[in-house]
Formats: structure tokens, sequence, C-alpha cells
């Protein structure tokens, strides 16, 4: 970056960190990874997709799943979560993947508007961990909804010494956070570390309000919260912090 900002921190599993870094690499601003979640693929039985009316996806990892499947029809309805979510399916050549909003309420009115809940039962693919109960929240609208989980994401136990000496440097001006799972374990970490004190120089961008809370123990200069929940919004965000340092 420039304006005296060295670099931007990018704390998502490496695939997504390597995605958004391409992004901001070619707004000329630099970036440093680290990911504080391992994703790890759980087995799952690949004939529940059979019959089923649509998928649903809360984030480009499940896509990822789904794309191990062999012989999927790339004609299979899908709704996801945003655009970032849809994006390893459209590249893939699946046709028939809507996106929503980016949040899990968006994804939940996108497909009440566009889905007939009398055209069979939804699949919803998912984390271990999820903040939003798709399924529950789709059966007032009377849709029926299985949820299978296709991976978890294991959180590090520790930063990697070459952050550890860059954050202790202040030599990181900003960090990324895009789930708020993912801002609690930083904020674990940066204080079991007893380098805590180096975000008090920093800013941190979060990708929704949700997220920014997570991240108040680590009491950062400034939390700026992305126009949307999307790369979009967050490329735009970085964008406005590197312009208020020139």
């Amino acid at each position: 970056m420039t304006g005296g900002v060295d670099a931007v921190l990018l704390t998502r599993p490496q695939a997504q960190s390597e995605e958004l870094g391409a992004i901001l690499k070619a707004c000329g601003v630099e970036w440093l990874g680290e990911p504080l979640l391992k994703i790890v693929p759980v087995p799952w039985d690949i004939r529940v997709l059979a019959g089923r009316a649509a998928i649903l996806l809360t984030s480009a990892n499940a896509s990822r799943e789904l794309l191990r499947v062999p012989g999927i029809p790339r004609d299979m309805p899908i709704f996801a979560v945003g655009p970032g979510t849809a994006a390893p399916l459209c590249a893939a050549g699946f046709s028939n993947v809507r996106a929503a909003g980016g949040t899990a309420l968006d994804l939940i009115a996108h497909v009440c508007r566009h889905a007939d809940p009398q055209a069979g039962r939804l699949l919803y693919l998912s984390g271990l961990d999820i903040t939003l109960d798709i399924a529950a929240g789709l059966a007032p609208a009377r849709f029926s909804v299985d949820r299978v989980v296709v991976y978890k994401a294991c959180a590090v136990e520790r930063l990697s010494a070459g952050v550890m000496r860059e954050l202790s440097q202040n030599k990181v001006d900003a960090a990324i956070f895009m789930s708020a799972r993912t801002a609690a374990v930083f904020c674990s970490l940066v204080i079991g570390s007893g380098i805590v004190d180096s975000c008090a120089s920093m800013t941190a961008i979060a990708i929704s309000r949700k997220v920014g809370e997570a991240l108040r123990p680590a009491s950062f200069q400034r939390v700026a919260i992305a126009s949307s929940p999307s790369l979009d919004g967050v490329r735009e965000a970085v964008l406005q912090v590197r312009d208020a340092t020139d």
C-alpha cells in the first residue's frame, strides 16, 4: 500500500486469501497471508444429491466440496449466499446458479422469492459451524431442507513467527476479517501471545457489523465495516483506508 501503509493482513484460509490477495494486488495493495482457519473436508454420502429441487450453499468452501463430486450435472439448480460463493461454480461451468446478497438472511429471502416449496426437498451443504440455520429460516415458508456437513474449519493454535514479528514491529497497518469466528480466533491469539498492543495502531476491516463486534477484545485503532458483505465491499473498504492515509 502507499502513503506509509506497509501491508494488509489476510486471515482467510489459504485459497480464499490468495483469491482476495489477487484482487488487492491488482489495486496496488500489498498483502500478507496468515490463515487462521484450516478447511478440512468431512466425508459425506454424495447420494443425498439425488432428487433435490436445489442445493443451498453459504460459503465458497462448500462450493469447492461440491465440485469434488464427479459427474454432477452442470445445470443443477444452486442458490449461493453471494457472488463469492457462486464464483467457483460459475468458473467450473455451472449454468443455473443464483447468488443472493451475501448474508444468510439474504439467501433465505432469495430462495423464498425464486423457489417453489412444492418442487421438492432442498439440500444445504455447510460447514460444521454455522451462525444461522438456513433450514429453520426457510421452514415458515414451508420449504423442506436437509443439512449435510461437508467440511469443518479448524482454528490454528498460534500465529506464525513471521506474522508475530511483523505485528510486534508495527509493520502491519490493517487486517481483514471475513467471519466472526476468524475475528475471535485472532483476538485470542494476539492476547495469548502478548502482542495485542500492536492492534492499537492498526485498522481492522470487517465484512459485517457482527464481525466487527467480535474484534472488540483486540482494541484496534479503528474498525471499518465493509459497505456490503462481499469481496467488492471489502476491497472498497481497503481502498478507503489506503486513501485516508495518503
